[in-house]
């Protein structure tokens, strides 16, 4: 097996900070990941949204090209929200199709954690189930600066319920504000019925999650088609930062079985 770079590619309201234990996880296991986020938030008007998501325009262009301009084999690591764009920035750029063009490096797998999916044309808050005209009560839209932030009490009971109080207040506070326009553009595209992906997509259920309840997640492997699972038995929705050790384990035994299965 090759080796590879595991990108994370996280949820919204995302810090690289939070994904820090699970890097340091996988560093212990010879194992190299990385998780870049934009560096400001863009906001956009109603009047003039964008055509693509910024997210995954963001992860696209400044995250997984440069790694594929140096011949990287990459294996994308999406959480939660990051289901929606992470997936749909992959276009083109599985390793068997660069290798067709001559090209070193490419996607070698996708590893979707707690993550909503959405098909082509699907935007995030329909995946959550979300109506935009009736938003609930955890996600405050500030429609003066196009931006949505997730209500502080909510993300202790929703987030991070499995940790000490203290240490949930924190990463709540934390939480940056997040583009509406993330939540409202459709996906542009996504890998689910490319054969270029077929059996190189895996989901790692978190089963007491409260944002992605495990029969939401059953429903999302359904309707990608994806067929090599594993269960993080008793996770809640950040097991990246609650139990990153595990977490990293169950991501490289899912990775080696899914890249085995293609050689």
């Amino acid at each position: 097996m090759n080796p590879f770079t595991i990108v994370i590619c996280p949820g919204a309201w995302p810090l690289t900070q939070f994904f820090e234990p699970l890097i340091h996880a996988f560093a212990g296991r010879n194992q190299t990941a990385i998780c870049k986020v934009q560096p400001a938030s863009p906001t956009y008007s109603a009047q003039n949204p964008p055509s693509i998501n910024p997210d995954s325009d963001y992860f696209r262009g400044s995250v997984l090209d440069p790694l594929l301009s140096e011949g990287k084999d990459i294996v994308v690591f999406t959480h939660s929200y990051g289901g929606v764009y992470g997936p749909s920035s992959l276009e083109g750029i599985s390793k068997q199709e660069r290798e067709t063009k001559g090209l070193e490096g490419g996607v070698v797998a996708a590893v979707l954690v707690a993550s909503f999916i959405a098909p082509k044309g699907t935007t995030a808050m329909a995946a959550m189930g979300v109506d935009p005209n009736n938003l609930p009560g955890w996600i405050v839209h500030n429609e003066c600066t196009g931006l949505v932030s997730f209500d502080k009490a909510s993300a202790k009971a929703m987030l991070f319920h499995d940790l000490p109080d203290q240490e949930a207040e924190k990463l709540a506070d934390m939480l940056p504000p997040q583009p509406y326009a993330c939540f409202s553009t459709p996906a542009h595209w996504d890998p689910y019925h490319d054969s270029n992906y077929k059996g190189k997509l895996g989901y790692i259920f978190t089963e007491a999650d409260r944002i992605v309840p495990l029969e939401a997640q059953r429903m999302y492997v359904q309707m990608g088609g994806i067929e090599k699972t594993r269960m993080l038995e008793g996770s809640s929705h950040s097991p990246h930062i609650e139990r990153p050790g595990e977490l990293a384990d169950v991501v490289l035994d899912l990775v080696k079985e899914i890249i085995a299965e293609k050689q």
